[in-house]
């Protein structure tokens, strides 16, 4: 895959899990080069376009990380966080109702929204998450399990 290739096939990937993490879009679009930057700087043998995909995710929640913590930069989430995602099938789902999911997210702690975001957002597997997190496929598999049960709770 060219370099040119690389950049539009994971740009508007790197930039939303970028936004959900940092909620300003300077600020993404920061990360986003940090991470692009890295990925250029070394040369990167990977196994299949899902390595490669997982690397790049693994990277952006990094830089993400590593940003806000060298900035301090601890604010409330705002709606803006999920502007980037795309709802599908919301068609029956009311504006309140999508405010009303926002919220609950915001009062997950930051491990469940994570998995959250990455599977029903970024459309991961979850041995594609265990396997960016670094955690076994058994224990992203009931954060998951038990973020949808706080959801639930929230939400009712």
């Amino acid at each position: 895959m060219s370099d040119e290739e690389i950049v539009r096939t994971y740009s508007d990937m790197i930039y939303g899990v970028a936004m959900r993490y940092v909620r300003n879009m300077t600020d993404a679009e920061d990360v986003y080069s940090e991470v692009f930057y890295r990925y250029y700087r070394r040369v990167r043998e990977f196994h299949s376009e899902e390595h490669r995909k997982a690397w790049l995710l693994r990277v952006t929640i990094n830089c993400s990380k590593e940003f806000l913590m060298n900035r301090q930069y601890h604010e409330e989430m705002n709606d803006d966080m999920f502007g980037s995602v795309t709802l599908t099938g919301t068609s029956e789902a009311s504006l309140e109702d999508i405010m009303a999911v926002r919220e609950a997210l915001t009062k997950l702690s930051e491990d469940y929204r994570e998995v959250i975001e990455l599977f029903y957002f970024n459309q991961l597997t979850i041995p594609e998450i265990a396997q960016m997190l670094q955690r076994p496929a058994g224990t992203v598999k009931s954060q998951l399990s038990r973020a949808r049960d706080r959801l639930k709770e929230l939400l009712s």
